[in-house]
């Protein structure tokens, strides 16, 4: 029983992941002007909401509880080169050669929920890819380095950068909120609820026409 609540919670991670690259793309759809294609981008946006919801309460999160874990340098490494595994498919009708860049110092070591630690790195790589695959660029970039008793976790991509709405719902204030009707995707918004759980932050370093470049910082021991 055990093992199959594992096969669950692992084929939960992956559907999330894969919605998340579809919430993004009925996004840009969401405020298309024929007034059909918007009604049908939003009814497709709320069917994914409600599978991600499932996948989180009834299948990953079910049992309320997992253990922290110690992640080394190598084991960091292997858990990046996993999400590279899963998200490497959508490079294969793109004509352009995809690389991704994996580095990470040896001297960074994180205490932390594995599950955790994997989905936030999943969300931000799909939504890397997603922009390479979609729009143009040919490099994700994936590395961690410490700084003091905090873990830096850099996802970068040479895609066309963020659309406007979601860089001001990552900088919105109370007294400036962004419209509702602005669909900010499952992935980036489950990243930055993560990272805020895990005791740490997202932050935007850049989004240009060159690329776009989150940084996620997090404590070296999570408890």
């Amino acid at each position: 029983m055990e093992h199959l609540d594992t096969l669950m919670r692992s084929a939960a991670h992956d559907i999330r992941g894969y919605l998340a690259s579809a919430s993004l793309a009925t996004e840009q759809l969401s405020t298309h002007t024929d007034a059909r294609v918007a009604r049908s981008a939003e009814r497709i946006s709320f069917a994914i909401e409600q599978v991600v919801s499932i996948c989180r309460n009834d299948l990953v999160e079910s049992d309320g509880a997992e253990v922290t874990t110690y992640h080394s340098a190598q084991a960091i490494s292997s858990l990046l080169e996993q999400i590279t595994t899963l998200i490497a498919p959508q490079f294969e009708k793109c004509f352009r050669p995809t690389t991704i860049s994996i580095n990470v110092a040896d001297d960074v070591s994180i205490d932390c929920h594995s599950s955790n630690l994997f989905r936030i790195l999943y969300n931000l790589s799909v939504n890397a890819a997603h922009a390479i695959v979609a729009y143009s660029g040919s490099l994700i970039t994936l590395k961690v380095a410490r700084n003091g008793n905090r873990i830096c976790f850099l996802v970068a991509d040479d895609g066309p950068g963020l659309p406007k709405h979601i860089i001001d719902h990552l900088h919105s204030r109370n007294d400036h909120p962004v419209q509702k009707t602005k669909r900010v995707g499952y992935g980036l918004t489950s990243a930055v609820s993560l990272a805020t759980t895990m005791q740490g932050a997202l932050h935007l370093i850049e989004s240009s026409p060159s690329g776009t470049k989150f940084c996620v910082v997090l404590p070296d021991k999570i408890w």
